[in-house]
């Protein structure tokens, strides 16, 4: 049950935890935490982002859990009274409030699904998109006869996150197949292309976060159902992919998010703007779905935070 909300929770953030907050070097500038104040179980993931901060900022962090109707003017208020000299803004509201917000404080944002371009000019951020590289990281861990990666991507505004995964498969030694379309049936008609002719000893599919494709749950099903006709492994940027056939996926462990939030408004200040995938991940496995492949997995390996069927 544990592990099944937790995957629910995965699009809006997940698990709780708490520790002795460290000293942050000699820096006593407070930085500003904010984030908005949502119906549980939602809220237990932004406490755990915020956990993870606080064990890296100490006493600097000053939290405040805000009411959504509060505008960017409101927050702009609450830094100057708190004498902030960084604001992490967390979620989607944090995205948002950053729009428009009007401070002298340097703005970071994290514990959001963001693009690049999202992202006002000067600000840095880390969004819950995770790493390519630690996704085919994986890949080669659970299959290391696995040479070549293929992805189907289009119009999407995911062209940063496929180059993303040019340099990863690069530096990992294996090859990242792209095919892009522009159009839904286009799309579906890639993947079935692909599917009919790859070789599954030696190629994976990779479902990249926010595919236009992929919103057609036909599309889908069509990709899971041929994957597992022909033993292709397949794996995600999304953790609700696994559950239904998907063999595993990567997703936030909030607490380290946390903490590398911490860390980033703690660092030195940094020119231009930035935004970082996520390298602190959790796994999900499919353990169906890998005794199907072969891989002789079992539910109790310590490598998987969560798997499915949960029964």
């Amino acid at each position: 049950m544990k592990g099944l909300i937790r995957a629910l929770l995965i699009v809006a953030l997940g698990s709780a935890w708490s520790a002795a907050p460290r000293a942050a070097g000699t820096d006593t500038t407070p930085v500003a935490v904010i984030y908005p104040g949502v119906r549980e179980p939602y809220r237990a993931a932004f406490v755990a982002i915020v956990s993870g901060i606080e064990a890296e900022l100490g006493s600097r962090a000053k939290v405040a859990e805000v009411d959504p109707a509060e505008t960017s003017t409101d927050i702009a208020a609450r830094i100057a009274a708190q004498k902030a000299g960084r604001v992490i803004l967390l979620g989607k509201y944090g995205l948002d409030i950053a729009q428009s917000l009007q401070t002298p404080a340097e703005r970071l944002v994290g514990a959001v699904l963001a693009r690049p371009a999202e992202l006002p000019a000067g600000m840095r951020g880390m969004s819950m998109v995770p790493s390519p590289a630690k996704l085919f990281g994986k890949l080669r861990e659970f299959s290391p006869g696995i040479k070549r990666v293929n992805v189907v991507h289009g119009a999407d505004e995911n062209d940063w996150l496929i180059e993303l995964g040019r340099s990863a498969a690069q530096e990992q030694g294996l090859e990242l197949e792209t095919v892009r379309r522009d159009t839904l049936r286009d799309g579906a008609n890639a993947y079935r292309d692909l599917l009919g002719r790859m070789d599954p000893a030696t190629e994976a599919i990779w479902l990249p976060q926010g595919s236009p494709f992929l919103a057609e749950s036909s599309v889908l099903q069509m990709i899971l159902r041929t994957a597992w006709d022909r033993n292709i492994i397949v794996f995600s940027s999304n953790v609700a992919h696994v559950p239904k056939g998907a063999l595993f996926a990567l997703f936030p462990d909030n607490t380290e998010m946390g903490r590398a939030l911490g860390k980033m408004a703690s660092g030195p200040p940094r020119a231009g703007a930035g935004l970082e995938v996520l390298e602190q991940l959790d796994t999900a496995i499919n353990i169906r779905t890998a005794n199907h492949l072969g891989l002789g997995f079992t539910a109790g390996d310590k490598r998987f935070d969560m798997v499915f069927p949960s029964r």
